[in-house]
């Protein structure tokens, strides 16, 4: 799972923005909020109140922005990763932080930010979504249902190569998770058509290969 997150913002910093929305001084700090939670998404405590620290930051001057929230509540998701440390402290951390990922989801009904800021705050939710235990955390359909609306976007074909294929891929993922490979298979083909040579279509040829093998 750790290299699933890891996969996605990387992918996330690097291809999905256009210049247009880059060049803003709020995408400069949020660049910086990618970064940091990049690093945390190993686990490490240290690293976890790091990026913690720099999204509370982001969030004085930004009060209320729907995706410094999703990224706020990612951050305590990440505690839920590993629920067999301290699993009732990890719970109640991984609870509080999708509670914050659902009050950004609210937020962005409202929200007059670029699309692109919209997607990216509901893809943050979508993998965080996916990737917790389901058993525990029951958000495994919802995360599912985010992935189809983003699937269906009327500005998706629109979109940067990198970003359409980590939507393919989040949707690979959910299949995967509800153990659909037939469905798992035509989305990694999906990321691989839309982003051959990025990462994320290298990674869907990897996967492909071991459904496969």
């Amino acid at each position: 799972m750790q290299s699933i997150w890891r996969l996605f913002l990387l992918l996330l910093a690097l291809a999905c923005l256009t210049p247009s929305f880059a060049s803003t001084q709020f995408e400069k700090e949020i660049e910086a909020v990618r970064e940091v939670y990049l690093i945390a998404t190993d686990g490490n405590a240290r690293d976890i109140r790091r990026a913690a620290k720099k999204i509370r930051q982001l969030e004085k001057q930004y009060p209320g922005n729907p995706l410094i929230l999703a990224y706020k509540g990612g951050v305590l998701a990440l505690r839920g990763k590993e629920i067999g440390k301290r699993p009732l402290d990890r719970m109640r951390e991984t609870e509080e932080g999708l509670h914050i990922i659902d009050r950004a989801l609210r937020t962005l009904r409202s929200h007059k930010g670029h699309y692109l800021e919209i997607v990216e705050a509901r893809l943050v939710a979508t993998y965080v979504f996916i990737n917790l235990p389901d058993s525990v955390f029951h958000r495994l359909r919802e995360g599912q249902h985010i992935v189809k609306q983003l699937l269906a976007h009327p500005q998706f074909e629109k979109m940067p190569q990198g970003l359409q294929a980590a939507i393919y891929f989040a949707a690979a993922i959910a299949a995967k998770k509800y153990n659909n490979t037939t469905q798992q298979k035509h989305y990694l083909e999906l990321a691989l058509k839309a982003d051959p040579n990025g990462k994320s279509g290298q990674q869907a040829k990897i996967q492909l290969k071991h459904l496969t093998n």
